[in-house]
């Protein structure tokens, strides 16, 4: 792997992390990504972006468990295939720029 793909994937995997922590503070449910600032940045429309991130069905936990952790490379390539001009370097700074904060309570 090259240096450039080593830091996407901690990047991504960060991303997720910052999420998932953002989830375990909401009791346990995911926040909904800002899609339509998401991509204002990216230059693509809301729905795309949406489509590009897992259903919450396939993203929550059942029963009080853990919420599984969106595959943030698959977000990733879905977005740079939505717009092939894009690169992993502007979807990375686009995600980051919208990341969930963590709620203050």
């Amino acid at each position: 792997m090259t240096r450039k793909t080593t830091a996407l994937i901690a990047t991504l995997g960060y991303l997720s992390a910052a999420g998932y922590a953002v989830a375990q503070q909401q009791g346990g449910r995911m926040p909904e990504p800002p899609f339509a600032a998401i991509g204002a940045e990216l230059n693509l429309g809301a729905q795309a972006v949406k489509s590009c991130f897992p259903k919450p069905s396939q993203a929550g936990g059942a029963n009080g468990a853990r919420p599984a952790r969106p595959d943030m490379s698959a977000v990733s390539a879905c977005l740079v295939k939505a717009e092939p001009s894009l690169t992993q370097a502007q979807v990375r700074v686009a995600l980051e720029n919208n990341r969930p904060e963590p709620s203050k309570r």
